[in-house]
């Protein structure tokens, strides 16, 4: 079973897991590593393919916990797919396309 959103996302500065959303969805992305408080946003960028064959439970995260959205349909119920060294692939729940993570907008907190 693959990972889940929440852990799977880690600081691209200090490695650390605990990953705060603190935005809103209308918004942006943007996330806070708790550890190192380095800021950067979890995005997604289409494929241009749709999956409706695999059975995957993807449902709205809670609060606060790792966010982003489907880029074909702005939902939030994605579920991680299919996770690499070099690629994470979610699916979404209501539409059913197969978008790529990205890590954008990296900003760098103290480290120590």
């Amino acid at each position: 079973m693959p990972p889940t959103l929440k852990e799977l996302i880690k600081c691209p500065q200090c490695g650390g897991h605990e990953i705060v959303y603190s935005c809103e969805p209308k918004c942006c992305f943007n996330h806070v590593c708790a550890d190192c408080r380095s800021t950067f946003e979890i995005n997604t960028a289409r494929t241009k393919t749709f999956d409706h064959q695999t059975a995957i439970d993807a449902e709205e995260p809670l609060s606060g916990d790792p966010t982003t959205g489907c880029p074909n349909c702005d939902s939030l119920k994605l579920a991680v797919l299919s996770s690499s060294e070099t690629e994470t692939l979610l699916l979404c729940g209501k539409c059913h396309a197969v978008s790529k993570l990205v890590i954008e907008e990296f900003v760098s907190g103290f480290s120590g």
